[in-house]
């Protein structure tokens, strides 16, 4: 059986205080939270650590948010340039595990050679572009374009495709 195309979100806030049309477009950036989330726990793993003195954990804690910090940037900003200069769209899951298993190189390139960063950096983005693409409907706007709007003001833009009840 085909899916209908009718898309359904129920929510307690007045849609005076939130248009029912940008009901899409907020869904869309929080199920981003999410992601962001799992990728931290399942990828990055950091939920783990081990039972340590407090001064020892805090040192811990400070490493993996530096570590989470630089790998996020870095797929953030290599999924929105496959998108806006490739037309591409990058998993966000896929590009964590290709970051993930090249972040070793990168921190080993900042300390003893800074001068391979970029080429650590475009093997990266070339190895997301092959391997991290993902599938969307044609329709479906990006957490990207949400973003965009957010942060822009004064442009003309298109209504979300979804509806909302």
């Amino acid at each position: 059986m085909k899916l209908l195309g009718i898309t359904m979100y129920i929510t307690n806030v007045d849609s005076s205080i939130i248009p029912n049309n940008k009901i899409y477009e907020i869904y869309s950036l929080r199920w981003q939270i999410e992601i962001m989330f799992k990728i931290w726990k399942s990828i990055f793993n950091i939920s783990r650590s081990k039972p340590v003195k407090i001064e020892r954990f805090k040192c811990q804690i400070y490493g993996k948010l530096i570590l989470l910090t630089v790998s996020s940037s870095i797929i953030f900003k290599m999924r929105k340039e496959l998108l806006e200069n490739h037309k591409l769209e990058a998993s966000e899951i896929k590009s964590a595990q290709i970051v993930k298993q090249h972040i070793r190189n990168i921190y080993l390139a900042v300390i003893n050679r800074p001068y391979k960063v970029y080429k650590i950096l475009n093997n990266i983005f070339n190895c997301i572009k092959k391997n991290g693409r993902k599938h969307v409907k044609k329709v479906k706007k990006t957490y990207l374009i949400f973003l965009e709007r957010a942060t822009t003001t004064g442009k003309k833009h298109v209504n979300s495709p979804h509806k909302t009840l």
